[in-house]
């Protein structure tokens, strides 16, 4: 057998849990689920408002660098620091300034080595533990210099997500109205229950509904009643906030490297039907108009989510068990 890479001969890290009061993670069991569009909007919103912010990428297709616009570029180190990171222990060095206020952890190919390399690890009583707490170990060292710290977590790739759920202390769930995507919620409960043998401060903040049509309330009702069932919750559990499906902004995402509220700042450049008729636009890019209520419904997640999160903060203060 191949020896592995990595070298967990030393302790399980001891982390400081205070560190890291201030990380999320969007996580659901399966994919399709709008988990990066949210992660790379929700970061750069915050940062815009003036909030030091990191990104982590734990995703082994990137996605994050091209919603962000760095793709292929000398920022995107495809997962290399990530890697290093969890198989080695190196120091994670996130890109800086990729917006003001905003820092990101690229994901990539590397990424998807790292289940590979800690596999022997992972199958000793002794070794798990240090893989499981590598993320939050290298986390809770660089911290203090962010405001919020949001993670892009991937689907189907058991490891990676439970190293962001032993790194993170709010869980927030992007879902589909479609009922496929409630099997992945239940997958996401138990992980978590599991993982708060290594993160006991671990705790599911909110579920919110992805891509849903705008007149669908009956339906978002019926998803909310149905996940309070599955998860023995009550209805707080379901966020009022939701974001609607678009299309044509989420194509616009991905073309230009700009997320919504980026994209409804670029509306006004959009050139005149008569003058692309005529062929006389200087540019024949066209910003879809459905970037601004897009862009709505993700300043009003990013503000319930954060407020959710303070006032889960307050309650665990007053009970003193806040680290």
């Amino acid at each position: 057998m191949t020896e592995s890479v990595t070298a967990w001969a030393a302790p399980v890290p001891t982390i400081d849990w205070a560190r890291l009061g201030h990380v999320y993670a969007v996580a659901n069991g399966k994919g399709g689920v709008g988990k990066t569009t949210t992660t790379a909007n929700i970061g750069a919103l915050v940062a815009s408002d003036g909030a030091p912010t990191l990104i982590i990428d734990l995703n082994g297709q990137g996605n994050i660098a091209h919603l962000l616009g760095f793709a292929n570029t000398e920022l995107d180190d495809h997962g290399r620091g990530l890697f290093g990171a969890i198989t080695g222990g190196t120091p994670l060095r996130p890109v800086q300034g990729v917006r003001d206020n905003l820092d990101v952890i690229p994901g990539g190919p590397f990424v998807r080595r790292i289940s590979a390399a800690v596999a022997g690890d992972m199958m000793s009583q002794e070794s798990a533990p240090s893989v499981l707490l590598s993320l939050a170990d290298s986390l809770q060292r660089i911290a203090h210099n962010y405001q919020l710290i949001i993670i892009d977590t991937p689907p189907e790739n058991p490891l990676l997500l439970e190293l962001a759920l032993c790194a993170a202390r709010f869980i927030v769930v992007p879902m589909k109205t479609e009922l496929m995507s409630q099997f992945g919620l239940r997958e996401l409960a138990g992980e978590i229950r599991k993982m708060r043998e290594f993160n006991e401060y671990l705790m599911l903040l909110g579920v919110f509904a992805f891509a849903s049509g705008t007149s669908a309330t009956k339906v978002r009702k019926e998803m909310t009643d149905q996940i309070a069932r599955d998860l023995g919750a009550d209805n707080d559990v379901m966020m009022s906030a939701f974001i609607r499906h678009s299309e044509a902004v989420a194509n616009d995402m991905t073309k230009y490297g700009r997320v919504a509220h980026e994209l409804e700042q670029e509306i006004a450049n959009n050139p005149k039907y008569w003058e692309l008729r005529s062929g006389t636009a200087k540019s024949t890019a066209v910003v879809s108009s459905t970037s601004k209520p897009v862009a709505r419904d993700f300043a009003k997640l990013a503000q319930e989510i954060l407020t959710r999160a303070g006032a889960r903060r307050a309650e665990m203060i007053e009970q003193g068990v806040w680290p």
